[in-house]
């Protein structure tokens, strides 16, 4: 009878793709190809978050001002231990744990994403903090690390993406029977609207996505009436204008393309928002709205 491998009860892992070079995944609370056991003994910084900014001292009186104050980059502390078969994969995986923890030379998008399986699995990128990753070899097959990492967006996304679809002309708008004769029909397609709904307890930032034919394209928050408009664009048949509500760009077949400059870009707080594809469109048009559930 084979002995079931120790790995510890916590989950999750490690998975850096950098720009050049091979990818690398560090499954925690499992064994490698290598034979080698990854244990996730220990965590910190995944609930509380550290705020930034401060209240500012009444001039001549008791009390403050209360400053503008926005959550900070979520720090986060691993300790892991590596048992392997032998001390050359000891060494291999401590190679492997460092190649996994990138320090974000290439830019801010050179990160890696960090999963932690709680009954609903978080997700969250994050590279090394001002802190190395220290090991201690407790024996010649065996090295226990500390992992500083810190997440520059401080939410914990849902491991799943959702998305939902609306389509153009799927339903007549502005008509209800009973009708007389002649009917007038709208000019144009109807809008496309989707509801959406973030089951975590924060707010998270979607990605829309409109494909043509249509002009003049714009989508509305119906939830909070914000809208982010296109009033000199004409999508054809085929064309993808993609709204990327994190960071507050959108993109016209890939290439950047500024929204008009009243846009307002919204979010999604927790629960169920509505949003609305307008303007001029031929029946096919669509939106998709993308998003991750948010917690913090």
């Amino acid at each position: 009878m084979t002995a079931t491998p120790e790995v510890g009860f916590w989950t999750g892992s490690i998975a850096y793709s950098p720009a050049v070079g091979p990818a690398v995944t560090i499954s925690l609370g499992a064994s490698d190809a290598n034979g080698t056991q990854w244990v996730l003994n220990d965590f910190s910084g995944l609930d509380g978050v550290p705020t930034a900014g401060q209240v500012v001292q009444r001039a001549g009186d008791h009390g403050g001002y209360a400053s503008p104050q926005f959550l900070a980059p979520r720090p986060i502390t691993l300790t892991i231990t590596a048992s392997a078969i032998s001390q050359a994969q000891r060494d291999v995986a401590r190679y492997a744990l460092h190649q996994a923890i990138p320090v974000g030379s290439g830019g801010g998008s050179d990160l890696a994403l960090f999963t932690f399986n709680e009954p609903v699995a978080k997700q969250c990128y994050v590279r090394g903090s001002g802190t190395a990753v220290t090991e201690s070899c407790v024996s010649t097959s065996e090295v226990e690390f500390t992992v500083g990492l810190i997440a520059p967006d401080p939410r914990l996304y849902s491991a799943v993406q959702h998305s939902a679809v609306g389509t153009a002309g799927s339903r007549a708008a502005g008509l209800a029977p009973p009708w007389t004769p002649p009917i007038t029909l709208p000019a144009g397609a109807p809008p496309a609207s989707v509801s959406v709904t973030n089951a975590g307890n924060f707010e998270t930032r979607p990605t829309v996505t409109i494909q043509g034919p249509i002009t003049a394209p714009q989508v509305q928050n119906v939830t909070t009436g914000q809208i982010v408009s296109y009033s000199a664009l004409t999508l054809g048949a085929g064309d993808l204008l993609v709204l990327d509500f994190m960071n507050r760009v959108g993109t016209l077949n890939g290439v950047y393309r500024p929204a008009d400059v009243s846009s307002a870009w919204s979010v999604m707080p927790p629960g169920a928002t509505t949003f609305q594809m307008l303007g001029t469109a031929s029946s096919g048009a669509s939106m998709t709205v993308s998003w991750y559930d948010a917690w913090i």
